[in-house]
């Protein structure tokens, strides 16, 4: 009797950890973009933004929104971890002449995601050189 008691108090410890874990929101990040930048193949005004991950059933996603609530996007992205081991919570933008393109998002953790390039950003690349824009984000 005594060893299914315990049994039971273990599976519902461990249920209500995974409970826990399941129901914490990441953390959001926020940063003030002073530019007008593009995130796949939408046009973001200048402004304070957050930026979160949300977990689906089949990985994540990036939801980027005006904290005003003007502008908002969700794209996919892939997971990475910064080589340099870099751990501040950052965005980076490729630019090209006078367009910016998001890349990365350090998420302050030692991880990151890195967005897809859209067609608009390979056709800039093309035409000359990328400068790497890094604004720090809380």
């Amino acid at each position: 009797m005594r060893k299914q008691i315990l049994a039971v108090a273990v599976a519902m410890t461990i249920s209500l950890v995974a409970a826990g874990r399941c129901l914490a929101r990441p953390r959001a990040l926020t940063a003030n973009i002073p530019f007008t930048f593009e995130v796949g193949t939408t046009r973001m005004p200048a402004g304070h933004y957050q930026i979160e991950s949300v977990p689906t059933g089949a990985g994540t996603f990036q939801l980027i929104r005006r904290v005003d609530g003007g502008s908002s996007v969700r794209l996919s992205t892939i997971a990475f971890e910064p080589n340099n081991g870099n751990s501040k919570a950052e965005l980076v933008f490729h630019h090209y002449g006078n367009k910016y393109f998001l890349s990365q998002i350090l998420n302050g953790d030692g991880t990151g995601r890195q967005l897809f390039e859209s067609k608009q950003e390979k056709e800039a690349a093309r035409n000359g050189a990328a400068l790497e824009v890094v604004l720090a984000a809380r």
